[in-house]
C-alpha cells in the first residue's frame, strides 16, 4: 500500500501584506474624529475609536517624524486644540496638546515595521466627552 501525501498551499486573500498600501479607516471610524481634524495629505488614518473621554487616531505615513510632527501640531491646532510643546529624536516625535485648561493629548509617532513609514498615534481630548458647561477657546490668543 503506497500513501501520497499532496500539500497544496493557496495565498490567502484575507491575509493583507503588512507593508502593502495602508487600508484606510471605514467613513464610519474617521467620522469620530474631532471636528476640523484632517490628516490628508499627512498621512493615511487606518483606524479611529472613542475611548471616553479620548478620541485615539492611527495612522501611517512616509514622512518623517521631525517634518510629519509640525504638520499634525498644524492640523491638531486647525481643529481648536493648543501646542504644549514637541519632542524629537530624529526617529521617532512627540507633539502634545492643550483644549483649554486640560491636557488636551499627544501625537507620538514611531518606526513602523515596514521600512520608510512611521506609525501615528494621536490622543485628543473628546471635547463632546467633558461636563457639560465646559467652554474651550477655539482660537489661540
Amino acid at each position: 500500500m503506497a500513501v501520497v501525501l499532496v500539500v497544496l498551499t493557496a495565498r490567502r486573500p484575507d491575509l493583507e501584506d503588512p507593508c502593502g498600501t495602508p487600508r484606510a479607516a471605514p467613513a464610519a471610524e474617521t467620522a469620530l474624529m474631532p471636528p476640523g481634524l484632517s490628516l490628508d495629505g499627512i498621512a493615511t488614518v487606518t483606524s479611529v475609536r472613542k475611548e471616553p473621554p479620548n478620541v485615539a487616531i492611527r495612522a501611517v505615513t512616509t514622512t518623517p517624524p521631525d517634518e510629519v510632527a509640525f504638520l499634525i501640531q498644524d492640523a491638531v491646532v486647525a481643529a481648536g486644540y493648543r501646542p504644549a510643546g514637541a519632542e524629537s529624536e530624529g526617529v521617532e516625535a512627540e507633539v502634545f496638546f492643550t483644549a483649554g485648561p486640560y491636557a488636551g493629548g499627544q501625537a507620538r509617532v514611531e518606526p513602523s515595521a515596514c521600512e520608510g513609514r512611521w506609525d501615528i498615534e494621536l490622543v485628543l481630548l473628546d471635547r463632546d466627552a467633558l461636563p457639560p458647561g465646559t467652554t474651550l477657546p477655539t482660537a489661540i490668543p
